[in-house]
Protein backbone atom coordinates (compact mmCIF):
# COMPACT_ATOMS: atom_id res chain seq x y z
CA UNK A 1 0.00 0.00 0.00
CA UNK A 2 2.66 2.35 0.69
CA UNK A 3 3.93 2.10 -3.01
CA UNK A 4 0.49 3.23 -4.34
CA UNK A 5 0.97 6.21 -2.67
CA UNK A 6 4.34 6.62 -3.41
CA UNK A 7 3.33 6.37 -6.71
CA UNK A 8 0.42 9.08 -6.72
CA UNK A 9 2.88 11.37 -5.61
CA UNK A 10 5.49 10.76 -8.07
CA UNK A 11 2.36 10.61 -10.74
CA UNK A 12 1.63 14.31 -9.22
CA UNK A 13 4.86 15.94 -9.13
CA UNK A 14 5.47 15.14 -12.54
CA UNK A 15 1.94 16.20 -14.00
CA UNK A 16 2.52 19.65 -12.37
CA UNK A 17 6.12 19.95 -13.75
CA UNK A 18 4.84 18.92 -17.28
CA UNK A 19 2.15 21.35 -17.25
CA UNK A 20 5.01 24.42 -15.75
CA UNK A 21 7.28 23.31 -18.16
CA UNK A 22 6.33 21.56 -21.20
CA UNK A 23 3.30 23.61 -23.77
CA UNK A 24 0.81 21.98 -24.87
CA UNK A 25 0.60 19.38 -21.77
CA UNK A 26 -1.85 21.22 -20.03
CA UNK A 27 -4.76 21.16 -22.65
CA UNK A 28 -4.02 17.21 -22.68
CA UNK A 29 -4.01 17.42 -18.28
CA UNK A 30 -6.83 19.27 -18.88
CA UNK A 31 -9.05 16.56 -21.16
CA UNK A 32 -7.72 14.20 -19.25
CA UNK A 33 -9.19 15.30 -16.07
CA UNK A 34 -12.45 16.24 -17.76
CA UNK A 35 -12.69 12.23 -18.72
CA UNK A 36 -12.76 10.46 -15.59
CA UNK A 37 -14.66 14.07 -13.62
CA UNK A 38 -17.31 13.43 -16.24
CA UNK A 39 -17.73 9.27 -15.59
CA UNK A 40 -17.44 10.37 -11.50
CA UNK A 41 -20.34 12.04 -11.60
CA UNK A 42 -22.62 9.66 -13.92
Amino acid sequence: MKYFYWFIAVALVVTVLAVLFVPGVDDYVEQTFQIYLGRAAR
